[in-house]
C-alpha cells in the first residue's frame, strides 16, 4: 500500500551475505522488506527487488493521527504558497504526494473534491455510480446544466473540473460500485478515504476496508430535518466520523442501518427479487428525497477536510484527531459525541480483521 519511488539503490557488496541468507530461506519468489527505526523517530524502510537492488517505501503510520515517513522530494508549488505561511512546507509535499479516495461525488463530495485539490492533494480517485441531474444543480460543484441535460457521470464532471484548474492534480473518475473489482483496487491504494455517500450499503462496506486495510476513512453526513409548515428546521447537522482500529465504527455509533444496508444490496445485485420482495413489504420504500442546501454541504465537506488536517498536523493541540464531530449549524453548536464498541463487534471490537488486508472474498463480504 505504500508508494515506491522510482530510485533504485544497489547495496554493497559487504552487505549481501545477511540479504542472501533471507532469500534462500523464503524462495526466490518472497518479496522481503526492511525497515529502519533511528533515534530520532524516523521510519526508513525498503523492499529487496532482488538480494543487490531494493527501492525506498513511504511509510504510513495510523492511530490518533496519520504519519508518513517520506523519503520523496519535490519542488514546492507556487499556488500553496501562503498555506505553507500557516502550516509549513512540509505539509504541502505531503499533501502533494497522498493519494485520497472520495466515495460519492454529490454535494459534500463534490465540493471535498474541490477543497483538496486547491489544497493540493496530488492523486484523487472518485467513485460514484450516478449521473448529473437538474435537482443536483444547487449543490454539486462544477456541474451545469449541460451535464444534467447530456447525462454526464458525475465523477466525470467532477475529475474535469479538476483538471481545468491546471494546479498539477491528477483526478481519475471510477464509475461502479465501489465493490467492483476495479474500484476496490483503486481504494486499497489511497492514504485515506472519505465517505460521501448515503448508501448504508457503501457505508458498510468502507466501515470493513478502514480495518481491514487500516486506511483511515472520514466519513461524513449532512441531517435536515424540516420543521412541518413553518418554512424553519428541527435540526441540521453536519457529522464527521473518523473509521481506523481504536475508533468505534459506524455499526456501533448506529450510523447504518444494516436492514437498508441489505435492501440496498439486494436491489443492485437482484432488482427484480428486490422489487418482488418490496411489493410483498419484505423492503423498505425508497422514501422522499432528502433536503440539501449547497453552503450546508460545502460547510459538512469543509468539517471532514478540516479533520483530516487535524490528523496530518494536530493544529489543535488536541493529540489527534475527534473519532466524531457533529456540528449543529442551526445552533451554532459543535458536539463530540461518544460512543462504546459494541462488545460484540466483529469489526472495531474483535482485532481478528485488523489489517487483514486481502482475503477472499473481499472483506469476507459476500455480494
Amino acid at each position: 500500500m505504500g508508494q515506491i519511488s522510482a530510485e533504485i539503490t544497489r547495496l554493497p557488496g559487504s552487505l549481501l551475505s545477511g540479504n542472501q541468507h533471507a532469500q534462500n530461506r523464503n524462495g526466490s519468489d518472497a518479496s522481503l522488506l526492511s525497515i529502519l527505526l533511528d533515534g530520532d523517530g524516523q521510519i526508513v524502510a525498503r523492499l529487496w527487488l532482488d538480494c543487490r537492488t531494493h527501492v525506498a517505501v513511504e511509510v504510513r503510520s495510523v492511530g490518533r493521527r496519520l504519519t508518513f515517513y517520506s523519503v520523496f522530494q519535490g519542488a514546492d508549488a507556487d499556488f500553496l504558497a501562503r498555506q505553507a505561511l500557516a502550516f509549513g512546507a512540509p505539509l504541502n509535499k505531503t499533501l502533494r504526494h497522498m493519494r485520497v479516495g472520495i466515495v460519492g461525488c454529490g454535494g459534500t463530495g463534490s465540493a471535498t473534491a474541490m477543497l483538496l485539490a486547491r489544497l493540493g492533494v496530488g492523486q484523487i480517485a472518485l467513485f460514484d455510480d450516478d449521473i448529473v441531474e437538474a435537482t443536483n444543480l444547487n449543490r454539486l460543484h462544477g456541474a451545469r446544466r449541460t451535464d444534467a441535460d447530456g447525462m454526464r457521470a458525475k465523477v466525470d464532471v467532477v475529475a474535469g473540473e479538476i483538471a481545468s484548474l491546471g494546479l498539477g492534480v491528477r483526478a481519475v473518475p471510477f464509475r461502479g460500485w465501489i465493490g467492483n473489482p476495479t474500484a476496490r483496487d483503486a481504494m486499497k491504494a489511497c492514504d485515506l478515504i472519505f465517505g460521501c455517500t448515503d448508501d448504508h450499503d457503501g457505508r458498510l462496506l468502507l466501515n470493513r476496508l478502514a480495518y481491514f486495510y487500516l486506511i483511515p476513512v472520514i466519513d461524513m453526513g449532512l441531517a435536515i430535518a424540516p420543521a412541518l409548515n413553518s418554512g424553519n428546521v428541527r435540526d441540521l447537522s453536519g457529522r464527521s466520523t473518523i473509521l481506523i482500529p481504536g475508533a468505534p465504527c459506524l455499526l456501533c455509533r448506529g450510523i447504518i442501518d444494516p436492514v437498508t444496508a441489505r435492501d440496498e444490496q439486494l436491489k443492485r445485485s437482484q432488482p427484480e427479487e428486490y422489487e418482488r420482495r418490496k411489493r410483498e413489504a419484505y423492503v423498505r420504500g425508497g422514501g422522499n428525497p432528502a433536503p440539501a442546501v449547497v453552503t450546508f454541504t460545502t460547510a459538512t465537506a469543509c468539517l471532514a477536510i478540516d479533520e483530516m488536517l487535524q490528523g496530518l498536523t494536530d493544529f489543535r493541540r488536541s493529540e489527534g484527531w475527534e473519532w466524531q464531530r457533529v456540528r449543529r449549524f442551526d445552533l451554532m453548536q459543535d458536539r463530540r459525541p461518544g460512543a462504546a464498541h459494541d462488545p460484540d463487534c466483529s469489526i472495531c471490537s474483535d482485532q481478528t480483521y485488523w489489517g487483514r488486508g486481502d482475503i477472499d472474498p473481499f472483506l469476507d463480504r459476500v455480494g
